[in-house]
């Protein structure tokens, strides 16, 4: 792990689940991520690490990242359909 708490911090983890969305969101208090870190951009395919983002963004429907007063935030959401299918 590149990013997330330092020394005694935890990192936060909540799952909501309602009837058309599953909402994960982890909360780390380290510091910021560096300048130009996105959720919304590709990483470079020759570069070492840095493939989290890019991953998740192809595994669920919606990726947010934010910093917040306690750390930084990324929340993921996946749309799901009646109970054993995915909605896609």
């Amino acid at each position: 792990m590149l990013y997330g708490s330092s020394g005694d911090q935890p990192i936060q983890v909540g799952v909501h689940v309602n009837d058309d969305w599953v909402e994960a969101s982890v909360l780390d208090h380290g510091p910021q991520p560096p300048a130009g870190l996105s959720a919304a951009t590709d990483t470079d395919e020759g570069r070492v690490g840095g493939r989290g983002l890019w991953l998740l963004r192809r595994l669920v429907d919606e990726v947010r990242l934010e910093r917040v007063r306690l750390g930084t935030r990324v929340t993921l959401r996946r749309a799901i359909g009646p109970a054993g299918t995915l909605a896609r």
